[in-house]
């Protein structure tokens, strides 16, 4: 097993045994999440090739950290805790950051208005938690 091999099986298991990231969600959205999760941290890990542990550790553990709390608040969001637009806003602020952490600042990130388009999707009672994980997830992905 390669040292990149390794990382990532350390990161999937810690995902994988964090009930708490996305208890809150059923099990489709919650599969949905963990899949956007493990993607984006292979992504990262796969760029400490040639890295010693402890220099990967040192670049990979704010923005696997970041993965995690970004999980956590897509689900509560997806979940219906941030029912008041108020509260929408701080956790877009919250994600914006969280996703500068993980892509890093110079990333493309969404604009605010289109994340807030999206997060703003939670009042359309006919949205499941899983449609809304992946509306989120489409923004994400496309490019800016």
């Amino acid at each position: 097993m390669t040292e990149i091999d390794a990382r990532l099986q350390r990161v999937i298991e810690e995902m994988t045994g964090n009930e708490s990231l996305l208890e809150m969600l059923e099990t489709e959205a919650a599969t949905e999440m963990l899949n956007w999760g493990i993607a984006t941290a292979k992504s990262l890990v796969s760029k400490t090739g040639g890295l010693d542990d402890f220099a990967a550790d040192l670049a990979l553990l704010p923005r696997l950290k970041a993965v995690r709390q970004a999980m956590r608040s897509i689900g509560n969001w997806a979940a219906g805790k941030y029912a008041e637009p108020a509260s929408r806003i701080q956790l877009r602020d919250k994600l914006m950051e969280y996703l500068g952490t993980i892509f890093g600042k110079e990333a493309r990130l969404p604009s605010a208005e289109k994340m807030d388009l999206v997060l703003n999707q939670v009042d359309n009672k006919t949205n499941t938690p899983h449609q809304l994980v992946l509306k989120l997830k489409q923004l994400l992905e496309e490019p800016s």
